[in-house]
């Protein structure tokens, strides 16, 4: 029952935290028309980061709830 519980409770964050990252990931890209160059590269490589990790959070979460 307590397993039960700290389980529910890790899914949990690990899904608010894709969920955080997702929101973070939507602000990101609004003005992303607006850049050229240098810092249009430097924010796609951020954005590939955070869609990187969202990645391995999923992967983390389906391990998870097996």
């Amino acid at each position: 029952m307590i397993l039960n519980r700290r389980k529910n409770k890790h899914v949990s964050k690990i899904k608010n935290h894709i969920f955080n990252l997702h929101m973070k990931l939507t602000s990101e890209t609004k003005n992303i028309d607006e850049l050229k160059g240098k810092e249009l590269n430097k924010k796609v490589k951020e954005l590939q980061n955070i869609t990187s990790r969202m990645k391995e959070y999923q992967k983390y979460l389906k391990l998870v709830l097996l």
